[in-house]
């Protein structure tokens, strides 16, 4: 039924933010363990780090929302060209009405699928990126000063 061929480009999820993020909150987590091992300032700097963890938690699940938005304005724009495309195309070769209007619910359904998909992977993606972060900072921030109390 489909003749008319609908490449829908959806962008990239970064795959490097996660790691790049992790990265970055293990050097906190680490610049914490050694200012409280040289005893900077007589303050227990773990704690302070996992607050720090925390804080970039809240970040990348902000950044996920607009990251999530922008990905579907993205999309949204490709699926009209896609459907202006096709309309012009069929208008050419002057195609029933039927055929015209079962064309372009295809094209809608194929756009609702693959949208649907790109959500979910990005949900995903930047969730579970957040939800560690959050659950991993806080612990620190909560209990960081009894490793140092109870091992030294």
């Amino acid at each position: 039924m489909n003749d008319i061929t609908v490449t829908i480009n959806t962008g990239t999820i970064r795959k490097f933010q996660p790691l790049i993020i992790w990265f970055a909150s293990i050097l906190f987590l680490a610049l914490g363990v050694y200012l409280t091992l040289i005893n900077y300032c007589d303050i227990e700097w773990l704690t302070r780090s996992g607050c720090v963890v925390v804080m970039l938690g809240i970040w990348s699940g902000m950044g996920g929302i607009i990251e999530e938005r922008i990905l579907t304005k993205r999309f949204d724009v490709q699926r009209r060209i896609a459907l202006s495309r096709a309309k012009l195309k069929l208008r050419k070769i002057n195609a029933p009405q039927e055929y015209v209007e079962k064309e372009i619910e295809s094209i809608e359904e194929d756009y609702e699928q693959k949208m649907e998909q790109l959500r979910n992977k990005v949900r995903l993606q930047l969730g579970i990126l957040e939800v560690s972060l959050l659950i991993t900072g806080t612990f620190v921030w909560g209990f960081g000063d009894l490793f140092f109390k109870l091992s030294f």
